[in-house]
């Protein structure tokens, strides 16, 4: 049997039987008075459990120890299945990940809805509310649908976050007050926070105060804790300082409140 007849047989390329060759996992077989190699029905047994092993996700490098002259050691073979299987399982749930978004996605696309990593719900709501606010409301409210977007990318905020700004939009009275705080918050972009301290301060309690904070959990979602999250810091989200002065004194307010709320219910 020549390298060709060989490779159909087991569903590969002459090329990647020259592979297993140098790679020492398949012997070379005796050469003909005509310099051809003459393959046997064991080369063909051999070569179709590497191929079988390929497939199942076994690295060649292994696969070399499980078929090898000497004995393997089957704790070690164990191991690296078990290693394999996890691997495995692994890139199932990020596969499985990619296709919940892939097919929402695709959803948003044939109903003609703006793509988009934030919910649904709030989603709406903020096209909604640009649409119809006035000019100076308008870049607002953009800007601040631009940063939610990256903060649910990110994985930095919990869902629940993105209902109490559904529910702050949805309510006349709330959403005045929300407009109010981020003309207030705009205003302080490029500002030295020194001397806006005043005004970083109030804009931070006056934050707490409108958030619902029953609807937040008590701290926010570790790195790593929600799919797709990713490394990206307060720095990198609010890069202006003054900005970013309020974030985390309205965030540190939030966490003192449910702390003393917490030791209130023991």
């Amino acid at each position: 049997m020549r390298i060709g007849s060989l490779a159909d047989a087991a569903g590969t390329t002459p090329r990647t039987v020259r592979h297993y060759h140098r790679l020492g996992l398949l012997a070379e077989p005796r050469r003909l008075s005509n310099g051809y190699r003459e393959y046997s029905i064991d080369d063909v047994v051999r070569l179709m459990r590497i191929r079988w092993l390929a497939d199942c996700g076994m690295p060649l490098s292994e696969i070399a120890t499980v078929l090898g002259g000497a004995p393997a050691d089957e704790d070690d073979v164990v191991a690296d299945l078990r290693a394999l299987l996890t691997g495995i399982e692994s890139q199932q749930k990020v596969l499985a990940r990619k296709h919940t978004r892939l097919s929402a996605l695709l959803d948003d696309a044939v109903e003609q809805r703006r793509l988009s990593a934030l919910p649904h719900t709030v989603a709406d709501v903020l096209t909604a509310a640009i649409d119809a606010a006035a000019d100076a409301d308008r870049e607002a409210l953009t800007r601040e649908r631009d940063l939610l977007e990256v903060m649910a990318i990110s994985g930095t905020v919990p869902a629940s976050f993105f209902e109490t700004v559904t529910a702050t939009l949805l309510d006349d009275d709330r959403r005045r007050r929300y407009l109010g705080l981020l003309h207030r918050f705009s205003a302080l972009d490029g500002r030295d926070p020194d001397e806006v301290e005043a005004d970083i301060d109030s804009l931070a309690v006056d934050v707490v105060s409108m958030l619902d904070l029953d609807s937040l959990p008590s701290t926010p979602p570790a790195a790593g804790d929600t799919p797709g999250t990713s490394a990206l810091s307060i720095d990198d989200i609010v890069p202006d300082p003054a900005q970013r002065a309020v974030i985390v004194r309205a965030s540190a307010r939030l966490l003192r409140r449910e702390a003393t709320r917490s030791e209130g219910a023991q």
